[in-house]
């Protein structure tokens, strides 16, 4: 029998060096990508060790994203602390590395399993070489064609962006979940105080942190793309990267206090 396909991981890391060897708020956010599950939790296990060493105003995060769903681990209170934001694994709480490599694995993949995908994909490199030219040529008509059609048939454009709003209950969930004050880092700084009633308050800074502007408005909870999003009475859309950051006119907010 086969084995099953090497699932692959990416990771946004936040207070953390990419070594998992420090943590400090002035490290900057950080991208890891093509992780297999054995550099996953090896990764993990290194956090894990310097979750006790972590203090604020550092807040230490490791948001996965991978086959099974999108996840968040915290170095909080000496240990790691897992948040599932997929939609079918609900664990959550203070796990160990192993247990959260369990929890977010492929089933039936075997994260020892002997890694010969470079290989693979040298070998079949070379095979496809001579008939590149002729790819190429065949993938550029189609794009022409297709782009053709979609220019001729596309309905009008619509600047309010498509979203459904959620039933009452899981609504409130999802408003008492992100409930919270929220800021970016750098030049300009903003803040978002949001509150369970879907009220909110966006502050904007100078350099010396006096408030230049601040606007009052409301969110209901909506879904988007699939993805849980808040919608602001203007129509315009919060995005929710995973419970500690939020997305809003291109600026990412990183949750400071609940």
């Amino acid at each position: 029998m086969n084995a099953s396909p090497k699932a692959l991981f990416s990771l946004s890391i936040h207070h953390l060096s990419t070594d998992a060897k420090r943590a400090g708020a002035e490290l900057p956010d950080a991208q890891l990508s093509h992780l297999s599950t054995r550099q996953l939790r090896s990764y993990l296990e290194l956090a894990a060790k310097l979750a006790p060493t972590a203090v604020y105003p550092a807040e230490p995060s490791i948001r996965i994203e991978g086959p099974t769903g999108k996840f968040v681990v915290q170095l909080k209170g000496g240990a790691l602390q897992f948040v599932s934001w997929s939609t079918v694994i609900r664990a959550s709480g203070t796990m160990t590395p192993a247990q959260i490599i369990e929890a977010i694995s492929v089933e039936g993949e075997d994260e020892n399993a002997e890694d010969d995908s470079g290989e693979a994909v040298r070998s079949s490199g070379r095979s496809f070489i001579p008939s590149l030219k002729v790819i190429l040529g065949v993938l550029v008509i189609v794009a022409i064609n297709s782009f053709t059609v979609l220019f001729v048939t596309r309905p009008p454009r619509t600047r309010e962006p498509k979203f459904t709003y959620l039933e009452a209950a899981p609504a409130e969930r999802l408003l008492a979940d992100v409930a919270g004050v929220y800021e970016t880092t750098g030049p300009g700084e903003r803040r978002l105080e949001i509150r369970k009633d879907g009220s909110v308050n966006r502050i904007k800074y100078s350099s010396k942190r006096s408030v230049l502007q601040k606007q009052d408005f409301s969110v209901k909870a909506a879904q988007a793309s699939g993805q849980p999003t808040l919608v602001t009475n203007r129509k315009t859309l919060i995005t929710i990267l995973d419970p500690t950051a939020l997305v809003l006119y291109g600026d990412t907010y990183r949750r400071v206090t609940r």
